[in-house]
């Protein structure tokens, strides 16, 4: 028994050495290639275990700990070359969209707000050429004072709404308002604030449905569906003659005029509302955490938002009523541009995915990038902007690391470094300029209205922490967890 015992350990030994010496003789030769290739023993399946349990995590790991800047690995089948520097990023957005397209990152998107497949053909149709160029003309710098005259005003109605003296969400309290006021500029006179909660709880699952991560969705993928049904409602109720309308009268002409499906333009819609809210949402919640987090810094922002509105509009009323785009860029709020674009470098992750339609070469410093046909691009920007070569003490916020000696304008900043938040080339973000409105009003109105206090998350401690990344996040950062602050008036109006 002995003997047998001692006999079967020795195979056992054999086969798991050759097993050892099998893996490190194939990770090897893979990692001898240029990309270096992340090993897997799964054919097809690949790293998709790793991926789909923390996208953020698994690419910093792959990065960090043995790869380095450049790296490929399989994902269900799929190809995937992961560029993070800043040249090579660079060149991706820059790249001519027949060699590089966006379209499988599209659909990606579409399965998020559609289950029908048949329909992302048309969703894709309607979305790239149907309502971009509508986006592209209405939301231009010089155009979005137009669309944007009651949007303050919508946002400090939803703030006085706010619950004070009792704890309340922070990701809520910041998020809310907004939603109300810009997706009234996409829907109408016939959207209702109350779709929130909806659009909440649709929103959250966002990051799951992203990577296709199995999950039990049904009270989300109702309430998705509601919200389709209420888009719909809101598109044939449009027309391009009432101003009121805004952009859903744009839209409800663009669908019209071209045949379009309802079913196939709602989806389009609710993508272009996702492009919109989710990274801006994000934005929000974590500029406010490091706010909170940092005394010296809040405080020095809230005079800059005080002395501002003064100076610029006299009081608090009349900003309500006069904020505009073209108005708040302006060296009146240096700090508040500067904290902004501060907290869209911490946040974004990943710029985008392409697929590339035929092979070539992306150019990436001295070196070149071998892509193959039908291989896809993952554009990880994170390790460009938070760089210390570009950026010193890289992963801090900082809240005046964009503040030029003389400002010239509120993008101006991040002109010669790696800063890829909104995009660039083709791809760059169509509503760059409606965010950074967005987030600057409501951070004056936040601040003005409010004397804000954070919870504890343990009721024993004193001291209060921002949350940590969600190894879960997509695109953008996402917190573990939310926020809990206490609203006191400051003003009233």
């Amino acid at each position: 028994m002995t003997s047998y015992v001692s006999t079967a350990a020795q195979i056992s030994t054999v086969i798991l050495g050759l097993g050892f010496f099998f893996i490190t003789r194939v990770m090897a030769k893979k990692q001898s290639t240029y990309p270096p290739e992340v090993p897997s023993l799964l054919p097809w399946f690949g790293s998709v275990f790793g991926f789909v349990s923390g996208p953020s995590r698994f690419l910093a790991l792959c990065q960090y700990a043995q790869f380095g800047p450049v790296f490929r690995f399989l994902l269900g089948g799929r190809n995937i070359i992961v560029v993070s520097t800043a040249e090579a990023v660079h060149n991706a957005l820059f790249t001519d969209y027949r060699v590089l397209t966006n379209r499988a990152e599209h659909y990606g998107h579409f399965h998020v707000v559609c289950n029908d497949t048949s329909l992302y053909p048309t969703i894709f149709d309607t979305f790239s050429h149907k309502l971009i160029p509508v986006l592209d003309r209405r939301l231009s710098k010089r155009a979005l004072d137009s669309v944007t005259t009651d949007f303050a005003e919508t946002v400090f109605r939803r703030l006085k709404l706010q619950s004070v003296g009792v704890p309340v969400s922070l990701r809520r309290s910041l998020t809310e308002p907004v939603y109300a006021a810009v997706t009234a500029i996409f829907l109408g006179s016939k959207f209702s604030p109350d779709s929130y909660e909806d659009w909440f709880d649709f929103w959250t699952t966002v990051p799951l449905r992203l990577v296709r991560r199995p999950f039990w969705s049904f009270p989300s993928t109702r309430a998705r569906g509601r919200l389709l049904d209420h888009i719909t409602t809101c598109l044939q109720a449009a027309s391009p003659d009432n101003d009121d309308d805004k952009l859903a009268g744009d839209f409800s002409k663009a669908v019209r005029e071209n045949n379009i499906p309802f079913e196939a333009a709602s989806p389009a819609v609710l993508a272009l509302m996702l492009a919109l809210h989710t990274n801006l949402f994000n934005n929000l919640f974590w500029l406010f955490s490091w706010l909170l987090a940092d005394p010296r810094a809040f405080s020095s922002l809230r005079d800059e938002i005080d002395k501002g509105v003064r100076k610029e509009f006299g009081n608090l009323q009349t900003f309500i009523s006069e904020a505009s785009p073209r108005r708040l860029d302006s060296a009146t709020f240096v700090l508040l541009n500067s904290a902004i674009l501060e907290a869209t470098r911490l946040t974004m992750l990943q710029t985008g995915v392409r697929l590339a339609e035929s092979d070539f070469q992306l150019k990436d410093g001295e070196t070149t990038i071998p892509v193959r046909k039908g291989e896809y691009v993952l554009l990880y920007s994170r390790p460009a902007q938070q760089n210390d070569a570009s950026y010193p003490d890289p992963q801090k916020f900082v809240l005046d690391r964009f503040v030029q000696s003389e400002y010239q304008s509120e993008l101006t900043p991040t002109s010669g470094k790696p800063y890829f938040a909104f995009g660039a080339g083709k791809h760059v973000c169509k509503g760059r300029y409606l965010a950074m409105f967005e987030i600057k009003v409501l951070t004056i109105l936040y601040l003005s209205l409010f004397d804000v206090t954070p919870i504890p998350l343990d009721s024993q401690s004193s001291k209060w922490e921002p949350p940590q990344f969600s190894p879960q996040s997509v695109s953008t950062t996402h917190p573990t967890h939310d926020v809990f602050v206490k609203l006191r008036p400051r003003v009233t109006l």
